[in-house]
């Protein structure tokens, strides 16, 4: 990911962060950058079969978002809401810069 991508995704997460997201922080926005970027890119590769719309592809952002960051997936709940908010945010930038 080139600097530009970086700069312009981190400064959208910094803003959920000061806005009151309970996902993004500051001290981990770039590991979200990282792990978004990851599953953003092999996207195709792991869902052959699967619809590649924005949506599909934003559902499956949020879901390896919650994976990563959430030792129980089952007990996440109300908050994958906030993993889907976080991957709308993220995907946009990703889709106008990647």
């Amino acid at each position: 990911m080139d600097q530009v991508v970086q700069e312009a995704t981190r400064t959208a997460l910094l803003e959920l962060c000061r806005s009151g997201s309970p996902i993004v922080r500051e001290e981990n926005a770039n590991e979200v950058i990282a792990v978004a970027a990851r599953r953003w890119r092999s996207f195709e590769r792991r869902s052959a079969k699967r619809s590649g719309d924005l949506d599909a592809r934003t559902e499956d952002l949020a879901k390896g978002l919650r994976e990563h960051f959430e030792g129980r997936t089952h007990l996440v709940g109300p908050l994958m809401e906030d993993y889907r908010f976080v991957a709308g945010v993220l995907a946009t930038e990703f889709t106008q810069r990647i």
